[in-house]
């Protein structure tokens, strides 16, 4: 360790008696790794900024359970003999299993004539639990039923914001108001501030089950907080059907848009890949400048060389002072490099929101400190092996009388 820092502290030494020499020897690396870690810390950028809009424009940290009703025998769909619904006790169950993840919900839907005081229009009503409002993160006017009403089977609803103006200029002043349907008075408790709804009408499911004649089934539906618990939502609900129905999970079908972030993921890592290939050239032709500037050492010191082995020094020391020397020269032009590509990187993102309408930040990661620390002593190590080799192999005699 000690023969390890000597040679490090050698290094140091030549570097500051020829700087600039090192510096123009060191500038490929210095590029190359600039521009490795301005790809890597883009490519995160640009992963993390896809996600984010992937999840507010899509369903992606949806996830639908819904009950088998077809079996697919001899490329024949066959009614089931067994559909299994499950219900609100169900779902509570499912609720408690998930929610460290996310948000568990059963929904029906269907469509009825509903009337508000003289006026009747065709809506669509819809049955939920109280979880709604984490689902759609939209603002609720007023407030919107909780797990007593839902128990209770209360006869509350909640409109959206294209249903109420249908009724209403002013869609506040509906809070209070009831609605009748299918021979259910309904007392309007909240407006869902969501154009993206249509002229929908939100109820508790038990009342949908009480009150509305030929009813659909429900479903269930889930909502994980980030996009990478969806696999851990959808492993444990699996395990929760096996052990709650004969049949398990072969009975049911879920679906996720997980794919959809595995095909986002792939793609930057080409992105990845193929840039860090290219920038590989520059981080290639910096390696060669280090051994340009070992080789000119090995003919400048050959006379030490020559010295340290006449007093004992074995070739694996002389190895070790070039291999150390090439490693320091490496990792000084990866700190600079490193140091290039971080305030470039800045600079570029600060352009991309300057004339996008992103909000576009770059990913510097652990992942990113590591390649370019592997990358340094890579070069080192190979691009050191040869200059070292030829001079542990100089003899005594000769590298003394070198002149």
């Amino acid at each position: 360790m000690q023969q390890i820092f000597k040679s490090v502290s050698i290094a140091l030494q030549n570097i500051k008696a020829n700087p600039l020499h090192t510096f123009l020897s060191t500038l490929g690396i210095i590029i190359g790794v600039a521009s490795l870690v301005a790809i890597l810390a883009l490519g995160d950028g640009l992963e993390q900024t896809g996600r984010e809009q992937i999840e507010t424009t899509t369903s992606i940290q949806m996830m639908t359970l819904t009950p088998k009703t077809i079996d697919v025998v001899d490329d024949v769909r066959v009614p089931r003999d067994t559909v299994y619904q499950p219900g609100i006790k169900e779902a509570r169950m499912v609720e408690e299993q998930l929610k460290q993840w996310g948000y568990t919900d059963l929904i029906a839907q269907s469509s009825r004539i509903a009337t508000y005081k003289d006026s009747s229009i065709a809506i669509y009503i819809q049955a939920t639990l109280e979880n709604i409002p984490q689902f759609t993160e939209a603002e609720i006017i007023g407030s919107y039923f909780d797990r007593d009403d839902v128990e209770n089977a209360s006869n509350k609803t909640v409109l959206s914001i294209p249903l109420a103006r249908k009724w209403s200029d002013d869609p506040e002043e509906l809070i209070g108001e009831s609605i009748s349907f299918e021979g259910s008075s309904y007392e309007i408790i909240g407006i869902l501030e969501e154009d993206a709804q249509g002229a929908l009408a939100l109820i508790p499911l038990s009342a949908y089950q009480k009150n509305v004649k030929n009813s659909n089934a429900p479903n269930m539906v889930f909502k994980s907080r980030k996009v990478e618990d969806i696999p851990a939502m959808k492993s444990t609900l699996e395990h929760w059907l096996d052990e709650n129905y004969e049949e398990g999970r072969e009975a049911f079908s879920i679906f996720t848009y997980e794919g959809r972030v595995q095909q986002l993921s792939q793609g930057i890592l080409v992105f990845k890949v193929v840039m860090g290939a290219i920038t590989g050239i520059s981080v290639l032709v910096g390696g060669i400048g280090i051994m340009n500037v070992l080789l000119i050492s090995v003919t400048e010191r050959t006379k030490e060389i020559g010295i340290r082995k006449a007093t004992g020094a074995r070739k694996k020391d002389i190895v070790l002072q070039f291999i150390s020397e090439s490693v320091t020269i490496s990792m000084v032009g990866c700190i600079i490099g490193w140091a290039v590509g971080v305030l470039g990187v800045f600079g570029l993102v600060e352009l991309i929101n300057r004339f996008t309408d992103f909000n576009f930040q770059a990913g510097l990661s652990l992942g990113t400190v590591f390649v370019v620390l592997v990358v340094a002593i890579m070069v080192g190590v190979i691009f050191g092996t040869y200059p070292a080799w030829k001079a542990a192999n100089l003899t005594p005699v000769d590298a003394i009388r070198h002149e």
